[in-house]
């Protein structure tokens, strides 16, 4: 998505807004999502990251000041889920060892060994969990400043 005036941008803003109180929930984002953005509606891990990431007063709402780095997150984080998916080959919503051995070349991750894959695998598993997740997927990311369309 590029970059939106800020005539268009209230104009959107006005479309989620559905309750006019000048904040936005995660369920009228959600709500907006599926009417205005439905190419991105399937996909909720990356909606909540976005609503997340772009509440920075941490006070659960969107105000029209957080609004235009929602609408950015929203798309940014849909490409990142799509390449996530692309890695997680069975669906289970999270990438084993095995899929990130096969696919990290998508993430532009270039290693010469066995041990330097693990390595990396093993900074991106945060939690130390044995599975990288979506969220842990973006930190690595936004780190990395990975671009989906590379």
């Amino acid at each position: 998505m590029s970059k939106i005036d800020k005539a268009e941008v209230k104009k959107v803003w006005d479309a989620f807004d559905y309750n006019g109180n000048g904040i936005l929930s995660l369920a009228e984002i959600d709500r907006a999502v599926i009417e205005l953005y439905p190419q991105l509606a399937k996909d909720k891990p990356a909606i909540m990251r976005a609503y997340k990431a772009a509440d920075t007063s941490k006070d659960g709402f969107i105000d029209f000041n957080e609004f235009g780095r929602l609408l950015d997150l929203l798309f940014y984080y849909d490409e990142l889920y799509k390449m996530f998916q692309k890695l997680d080959k069975n669906n289970d919503k999270r990438v084993s060892y095995v899929e990130f051995k096969k696919g990290h070349e998508l993430m532009g991750i270039n290693v010469k060994s066995d041990a330097d894959l693990k390595k990396a695998f093993n900074e991106i598993d945060t939690n130390h969990g044995g599975y990288i997740l979506f969220d842990e997927f973006c930190i690595y990311a936004a780190k990395k400043k990975l671009n989906s369309r590379s």
